[in-house]
């Protein structure tokens, strides 16, 4: 990127729609309209307005009438897939996030993207601009110009800027000889036929002999291939033809009106508007601020507030009646495991009291009048994050009862696809709350306590609305408890299996690394995809794509087609897998056993996987491998309690049994019905499952 200089964005409207269309997964609205296409697009183009900042942008689609190509050429095009139904009516959508965003959608008669992508990314060149162009065609590499002109290629891996020595590395020849290259290989997604025969690397292999296209066919007799020497001495005018099909046409009809492209703030109130109406949950919180009439710099004035703190017995004690009173309080509980600092209660917006369990001067007297709300059974508690509370309170001696609402639960069960459910961010969005979120302890947990009394009733309403009550109420609430209880017993290691795998392993490694040195031929660092790549380009193995500096990329994907064919790529991948294992599991467990009861405690989480499955972290036991034998042995390092049994039950195929639910197909509910009980699993004690296990033992 050149310092200092004005860039213009230009995204090729059609090569990221269909990017978009194809990489995120088949989506829809609660209406059944189509939406993966026009949420891949919306971010992208969100990403690069907040990342990039560009000073002008605009997105170039292609003309709906044939264009010069098709008169030139009858067959240009004329196999082209039709665009896929699912797609065509998420068109005007994505015409609309346009809108939304005001980024203007440039169009030419008769021309393609490609053409006015050229014709403006080289007057804005000429007009002292760095033009930028996002796209994942190859085709548009023919106008890099560097460093004015630059393309954007935006894919799974990331953003990868390709200027001329990018062009280089990806095509094998400059961006001068890009329409020559085309010419001779042709464009089968187009049509173009380019010299039969004569593939890519063909033809990278002529331009490096003779310099350009209109030398190779002036030299043909010189090939020394004899297909490719009767291609280009019986194909001149098809081939000349390719190249002019493959040019793009700078000299397009249309002038460069940079006043027309300046970035501009997005409409707020229509994009809420159309992120809501699509259910892009976190594209509409973040213009949420439309929703109460408000722009993002205009939202009234803060609320007035009364929080409170209690530090003397006498005001604790007063405070305590006080709740005693109500048949709902919200709370929130402050510090980290292990140290409690206090507790806020609220039981009307706008006013919550603090209490410093240490303040007093005596905490356990302050425990125990905290106990008689906590503990109380009549009175109701809403909370943010129930199973963090307890975690804080029960060291404390502190007893939590009769939780009747959890506002990190209800956000979750109304979206799962978020990724945080900070109270700030939900009481703007859910309640239009606007004061400034304090920075000291006793404010900000007082404002907590706050926010979650706020929030319960405005989630609720909307977990009704959605059907989603009974869940929340039935399944997800009960559970904190018990998943409470499951973290707090762990899980039992035998580290004397470990220690025994640690050294199998290492010695598995070692071997491994003298084969791979052999096959080699020289020792280098395994574990660097960098050193990787140079080894396998210097065993001259065949891969089907590069990296961006036209190395060999050494992802899983690709050592899994080098292993097809070659032996050191299937030995990296074993050296990998062993070596994950080993340093994942097998050497970190034993760190990981609290030394007061000898067990490894993971954390299981609710409100992390979207499909509402748990989620284990710190350490995650549900990645242990289970199809390959070290897998197993690893997991055999897990040991139940004497007189306890270790229960695995995989619910296998919960789509088909979902289906077989849901059409009541005899066959389906007969073949489910025959393997009920077949992926019971147990080990360790007696055979059968006891009848239950004493709360005072865990399993």
């Amino acid at each position: 990127v050149m310092p200092e200089t004005k860039r213009l964005f230009l995204i090729d409207g059609m090569s990221n729609i269909y990017r978009s269309y194809y990489a995120v997964p088949r989506l829809s609205n609660s209406k059944r309209v189509p939406t993966n296409a026009t949420l891949g697009f919306a971010m992208m183009l969100r990403k690069l307005m907040t990342q990039h900042h560009p000073d002008y942008i605009g997105v170039v689609l292609d003309s709906p009438e044939k264009t010069f190509r098709h008169e030139a050429y009858d067959k240009y095009k004329s196999k082209r897939i039709a665009m896929p139904d699912d797609l065509v009516v998420q068109m005007p959508y994505i015409e609309r996030v346009c809108e939304a965003l005001r980024v203007p959608v440039v169009r030419v008669a008769r021309y393609e993207a490609d053409d006015i992508l050229g014709a403006l990314a080289y007057q804005a060149a000429d007009n002292g601009l760095q033009t930028i162009i996002v796209s994942t065609d190859k085709d548009l590499c023919q106008l890099v110009r560097d460093p004015q002109i630059v393309v954007l290629r935006v894919d799974k891996t990331g953003e990868t800027f390709i200027d001329e020595v990018g062009v280089k590395a990806r095509l094998g020849v400059p961006p001068n000889q890009v329409v020559d290259l085309l010419g001779l290989m042709g464009d089968a997604s187009d049509q173009i036929p380019g010299a039969p025969g004569v593939g890519e690397k063909g033809a990278v292999q002529l331009l490096e002999q003779f310099g350009s296209l209109d030398a190779a066919l002036k030299g043909w007799e010189e090939i020394k291939k004899k297909t490719y020497r009767e291609s280009l001495r019986d194909n001149v005018e098809i081939i000349r033809q390719s190249r002019e099909l493959a040019t793009i046409d700078v000299d397009a009809p249309i002038r460069l009106d940079l006043e027309a492209l300046v970035t501009k703030e997005p409409d707020h109130r229509l994009a809420y508007e159309l992120f809501s109406e699509l259910e892009f949950a976190q594209m509409t919180r973040e213009f949420a601020d439309a929703a109460s009439g408000a722009g993002p710099a205009d939202r009234g004035d803060s609320e007035a507030i009364d929080y409170r703190r209690v530090s003397e017995m006498a005001e604790l004690k007063d405070l305590i009646d006080s709740q005693l009173a109500c048949e709902r309080v919200a709370i929130a509980i402050s510090g980290k495991p292990g140290e409690l600092h206090g507790i806020a209660f609220s039981s009307a917006p706008g006013g919550a009291s603090y209490c410093d369990v240490d303040a007093s001067g005596n905490r356990q007297s302050a425990i125990s009048l905290l106990n008689e709300v906590l503990d109380n059974g009549l009175v109701e508690k809403t909370i943010h994050d129930h199973k963090r509370a307890l975690g804080l309170a029960q060291p404390a001696g502190l007893r939590i009862e009769n939780v009747v609402d959890d506002t990190l639960l209800a956000a979750y069960l109304l979206d799962p696809e978020r990724t945080k459910y900070e109270l700030p961010a939900m009481a703007v969005e859910y309640a239009q709350f606007s004061n400034e979120f304090p920075s000291e302890l006793p404010e900000r947990t007082a404002m907590e306590a706050d926010l979650t009394g706020r929030l319960a009733d405005i989630l609720g309403a909307r977990l009704e609305s959605e059907g989603l009550t009974r869940v929340y109420r039935e399944i997800e609430l009960p559970l904190v408890p018990v998943l409470f209880r499951m973290e707090r017993a762990g899980f039992r290691v035998d580290v004397e299996v470990l220690n025994r795998l640690s050294a199998e392993m290492e010695h598995e490694l070692e071997k491994l690394t003298v084969h791979i040195y052999e096959l080699s031929g020289e020792e280098f660092n395994i574990n660097s995809p960098a050193q990787l790549g140079d080894i396998f380009e210097k065993l001259n193995f065949e891969v089907s794509r590069r990296t961006a500096t036209g190395k060999i990329s050494t992802s899983r994907d690709i050592l899994d087609e080098l292993a097809l064919k070659y032996e050191l790529p299937r030995l990296i991948i074993e050296f990998r897998e062993l070596s994950k294992l080993k340093g994942t599991y097998v050497d970190a467990f034993p760190s990981l056993i609290d030394p007061s009861d000898g067990r490894v405690h993971t954390t299981l989480n609710q409100t992390v996987a979207a499909t509402g499955r748990l989620s284990s972290t710190d350490p995650n036991l549900q990645n242990i491998p289970i199809r390959t034998e070290m897998g197993r042995r690893i997991r055999r390092a897990f040991i139940p309690a004497d007189g306890c049994v270790i229960l695995s039950a995989d619910y296998s195929q919960i789509e088909l049994r979902l289906l077989a639910h849901i059409t009541a197909d005899a066959v389906m509910l007969e073949a489910f019905r025959g393997r009920l009980g077949s992926n019971l699993r147990f080990r360790g004690g007696p055979r059968e499952c006891p009848r239950a296990v004493p709360s005072d033992r865990p399993p």
